[in-house]
Formats: C-alpha cells, structure tokens, sequence
C-alpha cells in the first residue's frame, strides 16, 4: 500500500475520470526495462490466454467526481494497493519508489509518503472480501457473421461464479507450470467460489476506448485455505493488470461458524 500526496504541494489533483491507464503506465515504467517489456508484450500464457499477474486498486481517498468535465479529484493524500504474486513485480516497486519516491499519473506527480507491504495467509475456508477495483467477469461470444461480441456477468448470475474460479484455476496453473511457484496442494484439490454479500455497485471503465464492465462490493470466498491465498494475491476475475479485481481481506470465517475480524476500516475507493 502506497500512500502519496501531490508534490507540488497542493491538497488537491485533478485526473481524468477514466485513469486506470494512467497507474498502469506508471506501474511499467518504475519495473526494470526488460521485465517491463516482458510483462507488457508477452505475459505468462495459458492456451490464448496472457496473464500480466498484478493488479492495483482504485485511488482510495477523498475525492469528488467533476461527471460534467469527465475528472476527479482528490483531497490530502491517497492510498494505492498494489498486488502481485510475483517477488520481482513487488521489490521493483518497492525498490525503486523508496529510492525516488515519486510515482507520474499523466501530469500529475505523487510522491511518496508511507509504504506498507502485507502478505496475508488464509487459515480458513471461508472469508470475505471487500473490492478495491471492480470484478469483470464476462465471455466473448460471435454472432451469426462472425462479428465478436462481449457478455458482461452480473454477481448473482451463475456464469459469474463460473468465469472466476475457472479464470483462478488457470492462474494458479500458470504460476505452478511457468514460473515456479509453490501452490501447496495437488491440482486436483482445487475447489473455489464467489458469492456477493449485500448489494453491489455496477462501473463502467473505459480503458483505451473499450468499455469495461465490472462489480464493486463484498464477496464472500470459499475453497482450501491454500486456495483463498492464491485468489488474494493474484486477485479475481479477468483484467486484472487494466485495475480489475484487486480485494482486499475483511473478515475470515471459523470453522464453527463465528467470525474474526481484520482490524481495518472499509477502504473508499474513486
């Protein structure tokens, strides 16, 4: 978790509504070159299937949204989460923004004001979640011409479900087969599942001209304990290196059916 304010000294900054490209951009540029470019252009694949493994979160924070103009703007500083299973991914981070500390979203320079670094461990079957960036879960169909088009899946709709834990399951492959990671426990053991707990919040996210539909809200997750691991550190659904599907652990559920709470307040995500 990044905490930064603005380094011209100003309380406030102004960014366009649509800002997801922006952290992304940052993001490749503070990697070293070569891994950057590895990222960015291949990925690790699966099938056809290009997994970038990182994710970040909406800007947390007071903010106000200027819809007229198409901007938002923020108020003191802002937290930005950055997820990913892989070590080199998060020392560069860590390593490079300790070392300028200075992070460039489009005109607007943040510089650097805490850092805080977590790797949470899931010693139970059920937990829940609280969304930092939207989930997209959806399928690409082809119509009668051959035309693509895209089936966005509503939380309470089974497909939903579905999509992400078979999207978890090719990740967790990914990170087993290409690059090595111990996933502790036999591919065969793999169960999950997503429910939303309450009422969810609909975004429409335009990323370089495409709009992107994803879910905001609580999610309840099920599976092994190793398996609820993996899905908070390579986050859910698809998109995920666009600023889809980065949560954040609220609540983890005993096995007698009490509760234990994560002592932390719910974020406030623009």
């Amino acid at each position: 978790m990044l905490t930064m304010r603005p380094s011209s000294g100003r309380d406030d900054f102004v960014l366009p509504l649509t800002y997801n490209e922006y952290v992304q951009a940052a993001l490749y540029h503070i990697l070293p070159e070569d891994f950057a470019a590895f990222l960015h252009d291949e990925g690790y694949s699966y099938l056809k299937r290009k997994f970038r493994m990182f994710s970040f979160s909406r800007l947390l924070g007071k903010y106000e949204v200027l819809r007229d103009q198409g901007l938002i703007r923020f108020f003191g500083p802002v937290r930005l989460v950055v997820v990913s299973p892989l070590a080199e991914f998060t020392h560069a981070v860590l390593d490079r923004l300790l070392g300028d500390a200075m992070l460039r979203l489009g005109n607007v320079e943040l510089e650097l004001a805490e850092v805080e670094s977590s790797n949470p461990k899931v010693q139970s079957s059920r937990i829940l979640v609280q969304t930092l960036s939207p989930i997209t879960a959806y399928s690409t169909l082809f119509k009668p011409d051959g035309r693509k088009y895209t089936v966005y899946f509503h939380p309470r709709e089974s497909s939903f479900s579905e999509v992400v834990r078979e999207n978890l399951r090719k990740k967790v492959k990914v990170a087993r087969d290409e690059i090595g990671i111990e996933i502790g426990f036999p591919e065969e053991d793999f169960a999950f599942d997503i429910r939303p707990v309450g009422r969810t919040k609909k975004s429409v996210v335009v990323y370089r001209d495409v709009f992107v539909q994803g879910y905001s809200g609580r999610f309840e997750l099920t599976g092994p304990p190793a398996v609820l691991s993996l899905a908070l550190d390579f986050s859910l659904g698809s998109k995920n290196s666009q600023g889809f599907g980065c949560v954040d652990l609220i609540k983890t559920y005993t096995e007698e059916g009490g509760d234990v709470h994560v002592d932390r307040e719910p974020y406030s995500a623009g």
